[in-house]
């Protein structure tokens, strides 16, 4: 293993092992608007920030930044089974995809974009618990070795 490789310092995206979790520190919409804020925190980390529209409701969703921990913080209450429209807050442009739907439940899906190092979707479901992370390119995953665990960086 090269020195490059012990020392790299964290990218935007980090996976953890034996934990195995993803850390999503920078998320856009597709026009390029930023989606990450530093206004509330889940798990001591800036969260995703996304407008959230759920019948006559509409308000901010706080999206929890580990991808595959469904902590989220609303400003809109959403029953178990409903289906929430997200946009981004900046622009307005629709994060739903036209043409995904959910493995699971046959939903429609939301896409972050994360740039340089792929997307993440999800279902529009609450309650279903569908996800995926897109790589856009193995070559910008680096490791980096500690005492205690192993980060697998993207």
């Amino acid at each position: 293993m090269s020195e490059k490789r012990k020392n790299v310092k964290l990218s935007k995206t980090s996976i953890v092992s034996p934990s195995r979790t993803v850390n999503i520190q920078t998320a856009h919409c597709p026009k390029g608007c930023d989606l990450m804020t530093d206004k509330v925190k889940i798990h001591n980390l800036n969260s995703i920030c996304v407008k959230g529209d759920w019948g006559n409701q509409e308000g901010l969703v706080y999206l929890d930044p580990e991808f595959g921990s469904y902590e989220h913080v609303s400003e809109i209450d959403v029953p178990d089974g409903g289906i929430v429209k997200f946009s981004c807050p900046h622009c307005g442009t629709s994060l739903v995809s036209e043409t995904e739907t959910c493995h699971s439940c046959s939903s429609p899906v939301f896409t972050l974009i994360l740039p340089k190092e792929g997307e993440v979707s999800a279902c529009i479901r609450k309650g279903c618990f569908e996800h995926t992370l897109k790589i856009e390119s193995f070559e910008t995953m680096q490791i980096q070795f500690d005492n205690d665990f192993i980060k697998i960086i993207m």
